[in-house]
């Protein structure tokens, strides 16, 4: 196995063992989220798991999101209205894995979900809120592959979208 494909392995695997990540929340309480069955597994129960916690500590909702197959988390952002939860999915999409997005209410409940790739494997690293058209700007790595299928000469490229407050994609490169 050569080198490039070793590292898509290890990037791959290095979203499914990240552990419990934290973030506060404009109410003073805190969020937590992680993947949830992930490994050792065939993937088919690997989800990601978001629990809002009150101030005073006390668990207010847990939100799990997954399909079928493998789903994992990258980051939270915290908005106005709720939550948008970034990760990648083999559960849904157009191919291997794709960018997925999700936007959580306040109370945990998922008002909708997007997926972002093309065929070969795309991976949204981070989402931050963009003040040119009141949406956000999700960044990553998409795979290219010189053959029809993914194969030893695949490299990593630069991932780019740019959404609306929807989760409508205005502009991609994947």
């Amino acid at each position: 196995m050569n080198l490039s494909v070793l590292f898509i392995i290890s990037l791959f695997f290095t979203g499914l063992n990240n552990p419990t990540t934290s973030i506060e929340t404009s109410d003073g309480g805190v969020l937590h989220y992680y993947n949830e069955g992930c490994l050792p597994a065939d993937g088919s129960s690997c989800d990601i798991v978001i629990e809002k916690f009150t101030k005073g500590n006390d668990l207010e909702w847990k939100s799990i999101i997954g399909g079928n197959s493998w789903d994992y988390i990258e980051s939270v952002l915290e908005i106005e209205d709720g939550f948008l939860v970034l990760g990648n999915t083999s559960s849904y999409g157009n191919g291997n894995l794709d960018v997925y997005l999700t936007k959580l209410d306040r109370n945990g409940k998922e008002q909708w979900f997007n997926t972002y790739g093309a065929f070969f494997n795309d991976y949204g690293r981070t989402i931050t809120p963009s003040d040119e058209h009141k949406g956000y700007i999700i960044e990553g790595q998409k795979q290219q592959c010189s053959t029809p299928n993914v194969s030893s000469d695949c490299y990593l490229e630069p991932l780019y979208i740019k959404i609306d407050a929807a989760g409508v994609a205005l502009e991609a490169n994947f």
